[in-house]
């Protein structure tokens, strides 16, 4: 039973975060920032997994079924993480590889649109690993709380 409820205050605390994230405009920003939206599929994966813990630790805390598995638990943690790595390097290479295409050094303008882009891709690269990272820890913390059900 307190597996169940260490989960419930995990996932209330994660919707108290989206809460807080959406009355902020985080989301706004993080649309405009992110232009592969591979933070959104994060996020997405992120909610899915939590239900699915969830539900995993209803089972072994007040069902009292410990043939639960966590492997795929812990697949998808890790697939979050290299998901936030593989939106860095291609916000990298957006920042690299557009940036520099139609420079003309004698133009500030053209220096501007430059920078302009750089910054686009700078954005996405913080942006996705910043929410790999946060969502993965998230559902490792949720991870370790289903196998201390299960090993109790």
């Amino acid at each position: 039973m307190k597996s169940i409820l260490k989960w419930w205050l995990i996932f209330c605390l994660i919707l108290l975060g989206m809460c807080t994230y959406v009355y902020f405009n985080i989301h706004k920003e993080l649309y405009e920032a992110d232009v592969t939206r591979l933070s959104f599929l994060i996020i997405s994966i992120f909610t899915c997994t939590s239900i699915w813990i969830g539900m995993k630790t209803y089972k072994v805390g007040i069902q009292q079924d410990y043939d639960q598995r966590s492997d795929v638990g812990w697949f998808i943690s890790e697939s979050c993480l290299a998901l936030g790595m593989v939106g860095t390097v291609t916000g990298f290479l957006i920042m690299l590889g557009t940036a520099f295409a139609n420079v003309d050094v004698t133009n500030s303008t053209t220096l501007q649109q430059a920078l302009s882009d750089m910054a686009t891709g700078m954005s996405t690269a913080l942006w996705t690993t910043l929410v790999g990272l946060v969502c993965s820890l998230i559902i490792k913390v949720q991870l370790v709380n289903l196998e201390v059900a299960l090993n109790e």
